[in-house]
């Protein structure tokens, strides 16, 4: 077979990869990432930008219309609803691999990106960007391998943004998975020179314990400090004759360090700048957590609807861009009869385990009930009767009524005799109080009549006195009946 029918194998097996992977998008999704003309959308909205500080959406969702913000973001929530979820390369990158600019302490991290291979690497192994042995392998979901760094320099410097470096394919990094065991493992195998073999050291070593003997083990790590006078050494080759190791302010913190140390504390300083693995821009190290949960945009999270029951996982910076458009959102006839199923719902939930409790109740009730009634008897068992239910209760109100009138005629005689004795006593009590009255009113007019004048044969009048012997003595009223004394002879106490 012929280069050129191999080339034209070759092309027809990307072209059929190319239209599997592009017929598991929705549709519209393939339109809006793939197509350049001017009704389509472009893939800007997925690069990544450079800027330590990414511009927010505000801008760009302004630039749209109200009809195409809304065919977009249907678009959009259709293919984050089909894709499966994926936050992206699972193995933390090499410090390397995160393009930290020198002033913030690049120049103490080994570069991998700069090692010398002892033979030439196998061509499968090398990225198609840098044409290097991959560093920090990336695969992105149309099967192409790159290194960490490449991947994202040409993310954030592409115009098309996110899409891949070889076929165009619509790309996300969260799409992006760390590449599998095997081809780091053979990655790692790969011989190397040691990074100081330009002062003297000959060893050659496997990749991936490279950084431990530059850094701790090899002998031509250090250099002479360029001052006569001091015995020190650095670990980067001088460009001047001063001593390195004078004491300074930290240019973030203002913590006082040699300035032989300088590049290691800035990969410390909680002032200085650090890149993110996720969105690609420069942070302050103090707020990477804080970035993290709030402002990388990078960082898959759930829609604002989430409790609604929408479970569809976006980046931060797209968050707003699907809320347009989903439909758990509550101003939406869809989310509407969703919030009223939802809240139907909860009722038949609320009333089923409100019959459960009374079911239980209720079986609790007929357990004590047949713990008091006990060994009852059943039908067939010797004394078992039936039961009667009318002629038993007809016998019972005759019962019950019967005792009752027994009861209103003790209760009546009871008080009878009681009462007695009492309405004695008070006849009695009245005929004194009447005898006590007829006594007061004869000694008060019998005053009245000791104080009058009285007339003599002569026709005049003179005073009587109480001890002249002329005053006829006037008959006495009659005495008060003595009081019936009781047949004891040491009580005599009234009846009360």
């Amino acid at each position: 077979m012929s280069d050129s029918s191999d080339d034209d194998l070759a092309d027809h097996r990307a072209a059929a990869r190319h239209f599997a992977r592009r017929s598991q998008l929705p549709p519209g999704i393939n339109d809006g990432f793939m197509t350049r003309s001017a009704d389509r959308y472009s893939p800007d909205i997925y690069s990544v930008a450079s800027d330590p500080d990414p511009p927010s959406q505000a801008p760009m969702m302004s630039a749209l219309d109200a009809g195409m913000q809304s065919q977009y973001a249907g678009r959009h929530s259709q293919y984050y609803a089909s894709r499966t979820p994926n936050p992206g390369p699972q193995i933390k990158p090499h410090l390397s691999s995160l393009d930290i600019p020198r002033r913030y302490g690049s120049n103490a991290i080994l570069d991998m990106y700069a090692l010398t291979y002892v033979s030439e690497p196998d061509p499968n192994l090398l990225c198609p960007i840098c044409h290097d042995p991959l560093v920090d392998p990336v695969t992105t979901p149309c099967d192409h391998t790159f290194c960490y760094r490449c991947l994202r320099r040409s993310m954030a410097s592409s115009p098309a943004g996110g899409a891949c470096p070889i076929d165009r394919e619509p790309l996300l990094w969260t799409d992006c998975s760390s590449s599998i065991r095997l081809i780091r493992t053979q990655l790692n195998n790969l011989i190397v020179k040691c990074p100081h073999h330009g002062r003297g050291c000959e060893e050659e070593m496997r990749r991936e314990v490279v950084e431990r003997h530059a850094t701790v083990e090899c002998s031509f790590r250090e250099f002479p400090c360029p001052d006569a006078d001091c015995e020190k050494t650095i670990r980067y080759k001088p460009t001047d004759d001063k001593c390195h190791h004078q004491e300074a302010s930290c240019i973030f913190c203002d913590a006082i360090i040699e300035d032989a140390d300088r590049d290691i504390h800035l990969l410390q300083c909680p002032k200085s700048k650090t890149r993110c693995a996720d969105c690609w821009s420069l942070i302050l190290r103090e707020q990477e957590d804080g970035h993290r949960n709030l402002d990388c945009d990078a960082i898959e999270v759930g829609c604002r609807f989430q409790t609604a029951g929408c479970p569809v996982r976006v980046p931060r910076a797209h968050q707003e861009l699907h809320a347009l458009s989903c439909p758990f959102h509550p101003d939406s006839p869809s989310g509407a009869i969703i919030r009223s199923q939802r809240e139907l719902i909860e009722t038949y939930n609320s009333l089923g385990s409100q019959l459960r409790h009374l079911r239980a109740r209720q079986e609790e009730t007929s357990r004590r009930l047949d713990h008091v009634a006990g060994p009852a008897l059943r039908p067939g068992d010797p004394g078992f009767r039936e039961p009667r239910p009318m002629p038993d209760l007809d016998a019972g109100f005759e019962e019950v009524h019967h005792n009752l009138s027994n009861l209103e005629a003790r209760q009546s005689m009871w008080m009878v005799t009681q009462l007695m004795p009492v309405r004695e006593e008070i006849v009695e009590l009245r005929n004194t109080n009447n005898m006590l009255r007829m006594q007061v009113n004869y000694l008060l007019s019998r005053v009245r009549d000791e104080g009058q004048p009285r007339p003599t044969s002569s026709g005049t009048t003179r005073p009587t006195s109480m001890g002249s012997d002329t005053v006829a003595r006037e008959p006495m009223p009659p005495m008060m009946r003595q009081r019936r004394r009781s047949s004891a002879a040491d009580v005599d106490l009234p009846r009360l």
